[in-house]
């Protein structure tokens, strides 16, 4: 296992290099008061049942339990086990043994989350366009050019700022304003969770304000840039003509008629199919776009009242004009292409809408607004891909909707029973579609399967918090366990965390191309269906698979620089895990205050 820390007692037990069985561990570790789980996998069948946890400094067995048996085909091995101590609260350092086979270490304590928060912000400024405090230097200083307006195609426009997508430099409204909203709304929900070691230009050094809203209003300042007037806004900045250059964003050469690393495109939200050259999108109206922009900009209007007046008050009216915009034209504006058929089909916009009006309402208390967002979340109960474990890319975005939770929030009993129970429907197709596997995972591996393992936890963490059910917390648990290396491959789907475990070292990405760096913080894609992997385009693995032994299951995932579809972080997707790992590291206060 790479980067492993295996102590002495470890390595004078050739148990611990059995091949044929493994056991997967939360390398992170787990909260004393918390489901605890490990899995037990094997290709071959008829190992014993119990198992037990032994202190790793020791060897002493502290606990005894009995193995949970699961359908392991799915992931290609004949044996599966769910391994519980969820009643072992002590705090040290652990493994689970079964059968001679023995985990690697880990830790329950109330502080293993600790930092975990504010961790995956150094991929956000990694991210950065504009100014990129990773690199020290500015990149796309000439954004950019207007297309596709009636009267302004050609104009230049003044748009630098924001996040690159992911190792590609196109930005996309559709994408940042959800990352902006997901971290203003961790914020909100857990303030305490957020240091400030950082300024505004994601540089060293505290500013007094806490570095999540520092990140979140980079991403505002540049919404209000691709938003200059109450109905003129712009949705993406770039295109796939992007791809021609896997390289760091200072160093972006791509010539889009301008020159070369010159101006990029901007693309005019028109609310109609769109597309400068032979591959055209669906778009059907600008409600998806302009929502989005008066969701981010309201709550982000809240959050910076006393920090920043003036600021707030701008991006105040621009949420009003801009739900106005997005009321008077429903329908989805998609992304757009043009060298290959691929962009983010996007086909839902309604819950964009119940987003906005549910943030104006949760703030101001007015009941037109809630009446708003009623009528909006009633068009959409379940967010498709929790019923039906199908989209296409993008298709149902974002991955969660965190307008029923605003609205299961409410004062009104009757509206706040309606959308909790909407919570509850979404996550009961999930938990049936998981209960007999292993790693109790029923999110689909389709593209980008980790922000939906994402969207499926915070969604999970959200209805237990206006609930006070806890029926999906055995699979909340195990979703977040996936993220940190239990799952078949044993590996941690967030780069660099946990610091001495199995995480990607070759994300896809123009950082590790060039500078051999992991992009700390990034959460990347994720697995994928065995047939989506095999019916890619120009996908070419760099090196050996060092996981080969786990690849004979329903989905793949590979630790390689050149897999595009599993390997490559994106911001959005790490934006979404800043609301549950500030929960995690707020319930290990709470855990630590009342020992």
């Amino acid at each position: 296992m790479k980067k492993i820390l295996v102590s002495l007692l470890f390595l004078s037990s050739t148990s611990f290099l059995i091949a044929g069985s493994w056991i997967r561990v939360n390398q992170m570790g787990y909260l004393p008061i918390s489901h605890k789980t490990a899995v037990f996998i094997s290709d071959e069948a008829g190992k014993k049942k119990s198992f037990v946890l032994k202190d790793a400094n020791t060897d002493k067995v502290v606990f005894k339990g009995n193995a949970e048996t699961k359908d392991a085909s799915i992931w290609g091995m004949k044996q599966g086990y769910r391994l519980n101590f969820d009643e072992f609260e002590t705090p040290g350092t652990y493994y689970v043994e079964l059968a001679g086979i023995r985990s690697n270490p880990f830790k329950i304590d109330v502080d293993v989350y600790k930092g975990s928060a504010d961790y995956i912000l150094n991929y956000m400024r990694q991210q950065r366009c504009g100014y990129n405090p990773f690199l020290g230097a500015a990149c796309h200083q000439d954004d950019g050019i207007i297309v596709d307006h009636p009267t302004k195609t050609g104009q230049h426009l003044d748009v630098t700022g924001g996040w690159h997508d992911a190792a590609d430099y196109l930005q996309y409204v559709t994408t940042s304003a959800n990352a902006t909203y997901q971290m203003l709304f961790a914020y909100a929900q857990n303030p305490g969770a957020f240091g400030d070691n950082y300024n505004a230009l994601g540089q060293k050094g505290s500013n007094g304000i806490p570095d999540i809203l520092d990140e979140a209003k980079w991403g505002l300042d540049w919404l209000v840039r691709m938003n200059p007037d109450s109905a003129e806004m712009y949705n993406q900045i770039a295109d796939d003509r992007d791809h021609r250059v896997f390289d760091i964003p200072t160093k972006d050469t791509v010539d889009y008629g301008w020159g070369r690393g010159k101006e990029r495109p901007i693309y005019f939200v028109t609310g109609k199919p769109q597309g400068l050259g032979k591959h055209i999108n669906r778009s059907t109206g600008v409600a998806s776009t302009a929502a989005k922009f008066a969701s981010s900009f309201a709550l982000g209007a809240e959050l910076f009242r006393s920090i920043d007046p003036e600021f707030s008050q701008l991006i105040a009216t621009k949420a009003k004009e801009a739900y106005a915009f997005a009321e008077s034209d429903p329908g989805v504006n998609q992304t757009a292409c043009l060298s290959s058929p691929y962009f983010y089909e996007e086909d839902n916009y309604v819950d964009d809408l119940e987003l906005a009006a549910a943030t104006f309402s949760f703030f101001s208390g007015k009941t037109e607004y809630q009446k708003r967002a009623d009528y909006w979340g009633s068009l959409e109960p379940i967010t498709p891909w929790m019923e039906t474990a199908k989209a296409r890319h993008y298709q149902w975005y974002p991955f969660v909707n965190l307008g029923h939770f605003l609205l299961a929030s409410s004062s009104d009993k009757e509206v706040a029973s309606k959308y909790s129970g909407y919570m509850k429907d979404g996550l009961e197709y999930i938990r049936q579609r998981g209960e007999s596997d292993p790693f109790y995972n029923g999110v689909p591996y389709l593209w980008c399967s980790c922000n939906f393992v994402v969207g499926a936890l915070t969604q999970a963490q959200l209805y237990y918090q206006v609930t006070g059910d806890t029926k999906y917390s055995k699979m909340e648990a195990a979703l977040r366990d996936w993220l940190f290396g239990c799952n078949p491959w044993g590996t941690s789907m967030i780069c660099g965390l946990p610091e001495n475990g199995d995480y990607p070292e070759l994300p896809h990405s123009g950082y590790t191309k060039e500078n051999g760096v992991t992009t700390h913080g990034g959460l990347v894609d994720g697995p994928v269906y065995q047939s989506i992997f095999n019916n890619l385009r120009g996908l070419v693995l760099y090196r050996p698979d060092n996981y080969s032994e786990f690849q004979t299951g329903v989905a793949v995932y590979h630790d390689d620089l050149g897999d595009y579809s599993t390997n490559e972080p994106t911001m959005d997707g790490t934006a979404s895990l800043s609301f549950y790992l500030s929960t995690l590291e707020e319930l290990g206060k709470k855990q630590s205050t009342n020992k």
